[in-house]
C-alpha cells in the first residue's frame, strides 16, 4: 500500500516537469515568431520607398528676356515631377527645363558668363499643374500656365506648357486614369487623391 502513493507522486511530478518544459518551449517559440514578425515588418518598412513620378520629357518653347522689350526664343524639353496631389484637382510639382547647347550659348551671351557656367537644366519647385479640360486615358494632359524660371539675373518665361501622363500598368498611372475619369463623371475622388499622396510620401 505504501508503494502506490509514491508512484502517484512520481507521476504527478513528472507531469509538472513536462508541463513546465512545454510552457518554456512554447514561450520560446512564440518569442521567436514575434521577433521574426517584427523584423519582417521593419525590413519591409525600410525597403519601401516613396514613388518618384515624373512625366516624359516634352518639347517646350520658352522666351528669354533680352531687354525691356526684346526676347529670344528657346527650344528645350520640360518634365514635371509630382510632389503633391491636391483636393482642388490640381497637382504640385517641380518643373525641370533642359536646354541644348545652342540655347546655353544664347544664355551665356546674354548674361555675360562662360558656357561652362550655364547649366543644361533649370528647375522650379512648387509649380501648379491642372488637368486639361476633358482629358482622359490613354493620355492625360497636364497644363502649366504662365510661369518663369530665374536664370542668372534674367528669366526663362513660358506662356503655357502641356505635358503628358501615358497610361501604363503602373499603379500611379492607373490612379491618374481613375482621377480624370471621376472628374469627367463629376464623382467623388478624394480617396484617389489620398492614395496618390500615400505613394509619394511613403505613408
Amino acid at each position: 500500500m505504501g508503494v502506490f502513493p509514491r508512484r502517484e507522486n512520481i507521476s504527478f511530478d513528472f507531469w509538472q516537469v513536462s508541463h513546465c518544459e512545454m510552457c518554456k518551449e512554447f514561450s520560446s517559440a512564440f518569442l521567436a515568431f514575434a521577433f521574426l514578425s517584427i523584423s519582417g515588418i521593419t525590413t519591409y518598412a525600410q525597403d519601401t520607398k516613396p514613388v518618384v513620378f515624373t512625366t516624359p520629357s516634352k518639347v517646350a518653347i520658352a522666351k528669354l528676356r533680352a531687354g525691356e522689350t526684346d526676347s529670344i526664343s528657346l527650344r528645350g524639353r520640360a518634365t514635371f515631377t509630382l510632389t503633391a496631389a491636391n483636393i482642388d484637382d490640381t497637382i504640385t510639382g517641380t518643373l525641370v527645363y533642359s536646354v541644348p547647347d545652342d540655347a546655353r550659348q544664347k544664355l551665356a551671351q546674354l548674361t555675360g558668363k562662360s558656357l561652362k557656367a550655364i547649366p543644361a537644366r533649370f528647375s522650379k519647385k512648387d509649380v501648379i499643374a491642372k488637368f486639361q479640360k476633358g482629358t482622359a486615358c490613354p493620355v492625360v494632359h497636364l497644363v502649366i500656365t504662365a510661369t518663369e524660371i530665374e536664370v542668372e539675373g534674367t528669366s526663362i518665361q513660358f506662356d503655357r506648357i502641356v505635358l503628358d501622363i501615358n497610361e501604363t500598368r503602373q499603379e500611379m498611372s492607373q490612379l491618374f486614369c481613375a482621377w480624370t475619369r471621376q472628374i469627367n463623371a463629376n464623382r467623388h475622388r478624394r480617396g484617389i487623391i489620398a492614395a496618390i499622396n500615400r505613394l509619394i510620401t511613403e505613408e
